[in-house]
């Protein structure tokens, strides 16, 4: 139940907080006892303070934040509601980054001639090649594929990068032409 909770809180926290009747501010912060609340109302999950304590300890990709007060809670990033602003540092970013996508959506990117942010407010990468594996592999019956992305060439071509709290590199979109490897099995 705990990753299938884990899934459920990030389409509330990135997607849609109105589901679970939260009132969002434009970082996306919620309150907590608002999240255990709506959940526990509009779900059908159990959320105490001490799950919601464990599952954001224990989660492996670092998603989600409490403010200092542990009064707040926040995904890092990957919001698609309009009006939140995600807080990003800009950072120059490392040589090279990677993209984890599929095969399927691989081809669209070629297709397109860049990677898009889509719904979301930025294109996510990582700087751990293992981080941006787990992204291609989530998406079950695809083919997952990691796309190696020249983001120092682009940073020195201008485009302008900017990294979360928890290590995900965004930038508005990358084009095809910076995609320099693509990797298909990672070990």
């Amino acid at each position: 139940m705990g990753n299938a909770l884990s899934v459920y809180l990030c389409r509330l926290l990135r997607h849609a907080p109105e589901d679970a009747g939260l009132h969002m501010d434009k970082h996306g912060w919620v309150g907590v006892q608002e999240l255990i609340d709506g959940v526990n109302r509009y779900s059908k999950f159990h959320l105490d303070r001490t799950a919601l304590e464990t599952l954001v300890s224990e989660d492996e990709k670092g998603r989600y934040r409490f403010d200092e007060t542990h009064t707040r809670i926040r995904c890092c990033q990957g919001h698609s509601v309009p009006w939140v602003e995600p807080i990003l540092t800009p950072a120059q970013p490392p040589a090279f980054l990677y993209h984890g996508t599929t095969t399927e959506a691989a081809g669209q990117i070629d297709r397109s001639g860049a990677i898009l942010k889509m719904a979301r407010h930025a294109v996510h990468m990582h700087a751990d090649p293992g981080m941006a594996w787990q992204s291609a592999v989530r998406r079950k019956n695809k083919i997952p594929v990691l796309l190696v992305i020249d983001a120092g060439r682009m940073a020195g071509d201008g485009f302008a990068f900017a990294v979360s709290d928890n290590g995900v590199w965004c930038t508005e979109r990358v084009p095809a032409e910076y995609i320099c490897d693509r990797i298909f099995h990672f070990a």
